[in-house]
């Protein structure tokens, strides 16, 4: 616990206003945004390297989507799709106090006890139109995709060290534009002509887990993009830096004779000032029902809910939540529905394939 201490108090502030987390399945959305104390198999590669430590066998993620969407984004999906039709001044009328958001990821990655690597694509886009009295809309725009490789060393019998390294390219931004360029075009069409920022970048995460083993209780500390991530330019002025997170997150699992139920606290962004507090926390809650879990959680102090089902090779999931896009919880709610489908190959330690029959999934983590 003292490496935990140490690394939450000797922090230095970095400043920054975006708290939203990309790249997350809909497991953890439904879970209340919890992801480090709760992360399994191929997922520890993505959310806490230092969970390697607790793998057994060997896992392989051949392909893991998420898609994601606020509930009134049909016309941002209507452009995916076909472009959608040119904006007018009558439909513009529409749009001011609306915030659309759609996002996308997908996942690859191999693990093995301490070792693992993977491959990932992250975007999303999230437009924010103002009041008829400032007609602009903010943009924050991201698509990257990236290799990554992380590694876990023991530290006694109840704790490890993690390390991750990433390689990503990056075309990103977050601007105001305004409306009236929307007129006679396409959202879509006037993103891809003003953000042109693309570029390369390297990144070093590093976790910490400890356990209670008796008490079926984790703490985690994860600290992402240490030293605030920088990129060299491919084209443009290349994104800005991505600031580091450093989180920190407590779980439980309590057993039961018909039902396991783990829950989760997290506490994200640490080292941002200017944030109220309360976008941070996020709680989580998963009941197992063998093959079917249901989960609830509160992110943002917004309910979230979700359920899944493990059909052995195949893993299916849905979450409900709500991200707050205004400066304090209760100014810009935006509700958002995500769907997650996962297709997994998982071995016991003589490289023979598990059945249905046997281990859930998550129990090839040792506790």
């Amino acid at each position: 616990m003292p490496v935990i201490f140490f690394i939450l108090f000797t922090a230095n502030i970095a400043l920054a206003n975006n708290v939203f987390v990309p790249n997350m399945n809909a497991r953890a959305r439904a879970m209340g945004g919890t992801n480090i104390t709760t992360a399994r198999g191929v997922d520890a590669l993505f959310n806490n390297a230092s969970y390697l430590s607790r793998v057994e066998g060997y896992s392989f993620k051949i392909l893991g989507a998420n898609v994601a969407a606020s509930s009134n984004s049909q016309r941002l999906l209507d452009q995916q799709q076909n472009g959608g039709d040119p904006l007018t001044a009558e439909s513009l009328q529409g749009l001011y106090g609306e915030t659309y958001f759609v996002e996308s990821s997908l996942q690859a990655g191999m693990v093995f006890p301490y070792f693992g690597f993977g491959v990932y694509s992250s975007n999303y886009t999230t437009e924010i139109f103002n009041n008829p009295v400032f007609p602009t809309f903010n943009v924050d725009f991201l698509s990257e995709y990236g290799y990554i490789i992380a590694g876990a060393v023991p530290i006694g019998p109840q704790a490890a060290l993690g390390i991750t390294g990433r390689h990503m390219k990056r075309w990103s931004g977050n601007e105001d534009i305004l409306v009236t360029d929307l007129i006679g075009t396409t959202d879509k069409d006037l993103i891809e002509s003003r953000f042109q920022d693309k570029g390369t970048g390297n990144a070093l995460d590093v976790s910490f887990l400890f356990s209670l083993p008796q008490e079926n209780i984790d703490f985690a500390v994860v600290w992402k993009d240490i030293g605030n991530t920088a990129f060299t330019a491919d084209a443009g002025d290349g994104p800005e830096r991505q600031h580091d997170n450093l989180s920190f997150g407590v779980s439980k699992i309590a057993k039961h004779s018909l039902f396991d139920v783990t829950y989760a606290f997290q506490y994200d962004h640490i080292r941002l000032t200017g944030v109220d507090i309360s976008k941070k926390l996020h709680i989580g809650a998963e009941v197992n029902l063998g093959f079917v879990d249901v989960r609830a959680g509160l992110s943002q102090g917004y309910l979230s809910y979700g359920a899944g089902v493990d059909l052995w090779l195949i893993t299916i999931d849905a979450a409900a939540y709500s991200e707050e896009m205004g400066s304090y919880i209760g100014e810009r709610r935006s509700d958002r529905y995500q769907a997650s489908i996962s297709l997994n190959l998982d071995f016991d330690q003589a490289f023979k394939l598990r059945t249905e029959s046997g281990k859930k999934r998550r129990l090839l983590q040792r506790r």
